[in-house]
């Protein structure tokens, strides 16, 4: 009997060490599994979706690009011009003109999706983001060209005519009323330069211009004051004078 269980030991040793063995196999092909480069456009365009998922968008780029190279005319390279938009912007201030450019073809190539009002609120995200600046601050935003700025508005009334119910047009205007503020800001600081250097005519034009064409900013009340004291620096106190009654009654 003894001598049997001595027998029957390394059997039972051979199966557990034969169960580990397979474990190991089957762990070593699914890593390798996993490790393998996609070859079709589909696993490779389901890579690039998974880079921009977890936020890895320079590693998506080049899959992308490489869809639209290889696969032009097809859905996978229309969508991979779409995400390549998203890619891009995500990726930073640098990444903004090629962005926009890869947008517009996605418009170009499928100007009927019903993805169309959501790359249409992007651009116009796109566009308010390129002329700000972390860095700086929101004057050097102020101070530089404001055609950003005017092409939001355009972009949000093109949006507003085609897609007036669409879910993307709150959030497009969020970035128009910012504009419309950077604009008003914009012409505000140069008039506000001209004051300082005793321009008072010319700051006056520019005071006058904020409160005709942005009559909802926020600056109005201060660029009315502004105002007032360029009227009483350019020796017109008759101006001075009706503007501070007006001034009075919207207090």
């Amino acid at each position: 009997m003894k001598t049997l269980k001595m027998l029957c030991l390394p059997l039972q040793t051979f199966r557990l060490e034969g169960s580990w063995l397979l474990l190991f196999g089957w762990i070593f092909l699914v890593t390798a599994c996993s490790t393998i480069e996609p070859t079709t456009v589909e696993q490779k365009y389901d890579l690039a979706i998974q880079h921009i998922d977890k936020g890895n968008y320079p590693l998506a780029e080049p899959i992308l690009k490489e869809i639209t190279q290889e696969n032009p005319g097809t859905r996978y390279a229309t969508f991979s011009f779409l995400k390549l938009g998203d890619a891009l912007m995500e990726t930073g201030e640098s990444k903004y003109s090629e962005s926009e450019t890869n947008y517009r073809i996605f418009l170009e190539y499928s100007p009927n999706s019903h993805l169309v009002p959501y790359v249409l609120s992007k651009l116009i995200e796109l566009n308010f983001k390129r002329n700000s600046s972390l860095l700086f601050g929101s004057d050097y935003s102020y101070a530089r060209d404001p055609e950003h700025f005017k092409k939001i508005i355009m972009e949000y009334q093109r949006f507003y005519l085609l897609y007036p119910d669409s879910l993307y047009l709150e959030n497009a205007k969020e970035y128009l009323d910012k504009s419309i503020e950077a604009l008003a800001n914009h012409e505000f600081f140069i008039g506000n330069w001209y004051f300082k250097h005793n321009l008072y005519t010319a700051a006056i034009s520019r005071y006058r211009y904020v409160l005709k064409n942005y009559p909802y900013s926020s600056l109005r009340m201060e660029v009315l004051e502004k105002l007032i004291k360029s009227y009483k620096k350019n020796q017109q106190p008759n101006l001075a004078k009706e503007l501070e009654r007006i001034q009075s009654n919207k207090l």
